[in-house]
């Protein structure tokens, strides 16, 4: 069975398949007319010939009856909106004693699910934290591995050995052993400042292999944040869970997380304490036009 086909009867020869496809899957060899499929190998699924041809002349093996939906234009949101929505989105770090809904955290991935990915790779894989013990593990877990990294640091031998190993990333490292030892000695003290008490952790995992696969779980990543502002959560990204899980193993095998999977991302979630009425300006974007 063709994986992309073309009904010809239908078909007006207009080549918006062909000027779309980020591939070379169609060629027209001639203006008005019919477009040959010469590259169906190409294809990558990424549905660009489905959902432009304005005859819904092209069907695909990936796209059966019901995947392919009208765009419902007058629920848009403006540029005004989509901006409002991107300035009043902050990290919230301080969370109501109050689980999320399992339905509102579905909504989340769905959001999630439909960010870019580099040849439609579609490589980002979800794991969702609610039970009170692994979140109190992960925590414990990233606090071990804040406290052997910083011992690591202050120790002249092995810091210069991971200079020239990883000099960018431990020079930043190197910044803050001094917040390393503040969130270790509030740890210790009983105060959680890596998840903040989140009631629920979304991770971002993939396989290693596959081409931009952190670039793809960072996107979704993005869109789960704004999903939660959109729906009256708030987030934070666990940077520091996701550094442990970067080097340390322990985190990925609590939650399952095939081996040849990476840890790209954490979101900490949960009902905000607070209301932000404001928000705040940032500093101008660097540009250079050339």
């Amino acid at each position: 069975m063709a994986k992309v086909t073309i009904n010809q009867d239908l078909c007006e020869k207009c080549g918006t398949c062909v000027l779309s496809c980020p591939e070379t899957v169609f060629v027209q060899k001639e203006k008005k007319s019919i477009p040959d499929i010469i590259h169906e190998d190409l294809c990558f699924s990424c549905g660009h010939c489905v959902a432009i041809c304005p005859q819904e002349a092209i069907t695909h093996r990936d796209f059966p009856q019901g995947s392919v939906n009208q765009i419902n234009r007058d629920i848009l949101p403006s540029s005004e909106q989509i901006f409002e929505s991107i300035k009043t989105r902050r990290s919230i770090r301080a969370f109501k004693d109050k689980p999320v809904e399992k339905e509102l955290i579905e909504q989340i991935i769905d959001g999630a699910r439909y960010a870019a990915s580099g040849h439609n790779a579609q490589s980002t894989e979800f794991v969702v934290v609610q039970e009170k013990e692994r979140l109190e593990k992960i925590v414990a877990l990233t606090q071990l591995y804040l406290t052997k990294t910083a011992k690591q640091f202050r120790n002249p031998l092995i810091k210069n050995m991971m200079l020239v190993v990883a000099k960018y990333e431990v020079e930043g490292g190197l910044h803050l052993i001094d917040d390393f030892d503040r969130v270790i000695k509030e740890y210790n003290d009983g105060k959680d400042t890596i998840l903040f008490s989140a009631p629920c952790v979304l991770f971002f995992h993939a396989d290693k292999s596959i081409n931009f696969s952190d670039v793809n779980s960072s996107l979704a990543v993005q869109n789960a944040m704004l999903l939660c502002h959109s729906l009256g959560l708030g987030s934070f990204y666990a940077g520091y869970v996701v550094s442990a899980c970067k080097r340390d193993s322990s985190i990925p095998h609590l939650l399952s997380i095939p081996n040849k999977h990476q840890v790209y991302g954490a979101l900490a979630i949960g009902y905000p304490k607070f209301k932000y009425k404001k928000w705040i300006e940032r500093r101008p974007a660097r540009i250079d036009w050339k």
